[in-house]
């Protein structure tokens, strides 16, 4: 078991900062520590110090710079829906538009000290990120397009708040993962509106584009969080999708060396997200007030068109 006072005061430590930002996010931590598997207590450690050192700069450059808790976050577009099911391809087309702005995979890597517009393409941290995804197995990169410059999930972000799927990805935590899935996400969103405060302060766009599957878990906070977001929701026939997700997860697993039964993870797997469709369908239902924030995408349609169903979109988004 990992001890989580004796991993914040290495982070303190090894930083020279004191600053964590509001508690909530030791709940997450806690529960993470208590679910670690003994086999798996030094890598899974790394990954969580290594969270906890962001955090302490991301909460040290928030007080340096007054502009960060300034910035307004306005009406940000998510793209939400099962894995496998376009998000990335679908983030990663509305991302390349100059004017939106979406957190790239380099900011989150290092995300201290706030990113400039002036070096957007010089930062050392590209290079520095381009290195570590290159040393990454090329069968892992041929699965989930990856790159410095390409948008990263919001997944990445919810680990500074320790509420996040990513820490379960290549491992079994089943505890933490029950814990999280009926865990209460607003502090991983108010983690996620400083991080987007921290990433605009120095490098403005029109608009935000963000995704992550898991926030199908999660729309209560979200919208609590982000009022006045818009929700692209993808939808694709889960009998396509799971076979897919399954075997990425277990991939994870095996590339970091942990055991896994593919039979025993494809049926974690589907019922984990078939709680999340339930629970975002269900929150839909229950707010018929947000009925217009919704823009449902068929892959189906995607795939046949993409440009035709981009121009649905920004048509929906009022964005000429």
């Amino acid at each position: 078991m990992l001890d989580a006072q004796e991993l914040i005061a290495k982070a303190q430590q090894e930083t020279g900062l004191s600053d964590m930002g509001e508690p909530e996010y030791y709940e997450g931590l806690s529960q993470l520590c208590a679910a670690v598997q003994s086999n798996d207590i030094a890598a899974l450690g790394q990954q969580i110090l290594s969270q906890l050192q962001k955090r302490l700069q991301l909460y040290a450059d928030r007080s340096q710079y007054p502009e960060i808790a300034s910035q307004k976050i306005i009406a940000p577009i998510f793209v939400v829906g099962f894995p496998r099911s376009g998000t990335t391809i679908l983030h990663a087309l509305l991302a390349s538009d100059p004017r939106a702005r979406s957190p790239l995979a380099w900011e989150l890597s290092a995300p201290s000290p706030p990113p400039r517009e002036e070096t957007a393409l010089t930062d050392p941290r590209i290079a520095a990120a381009q290195d570590g995804i290159e040393q990454l197995p090329g069968q892992f990169r041929a699965m989930h397009a990856m790159g410095a410059m390409l948008p990263d999930e919001d997944n990445s972000i919810m680990q500074m708040a320790f509420r996040s799927l990513n820490f379960a990805a290549p491992r079994e935590l089943p505890a933490y993962v029950d814990w999280l899935l009926d865990a209460d996400m607003t502090p991983a969103f108010m983690l996620h509106y400083h991080m987007l405060q921290h990433l605009q302060a120095f490098h403005q766009r029109d608009w935000w584009v963000l995704k992550a599957p898991p926030h199908l878990f999660a729309l209560d906070a979200l919208f609590a969080t982000y009022p006045d977001a818009r929700i692209i929701f993808t939808h694709r026939d889960p009998a396509s999708i799971m076979p897919s997700n399954a075997s990425l997860i277990a991939f994870l697993h095996e590339m970091k060396g942990n055991a896994v039964n593919r039979v025993e993870l494809g049926r974690a797997e589907c019922a984990k997200w078939r709680k999340g469709m339930d629970t975002a369908m269900h929150f839909r239902a229950q707010h018929p007030e947000l009925k217009n924030r919704f823009f449902d995408l068929q892959y189906k349609d995607f795939i046949s068109d993409q440009i035709a169903e981009i121009e649905k979109i920004y048509a929906w988004l009022e964005i000429p």
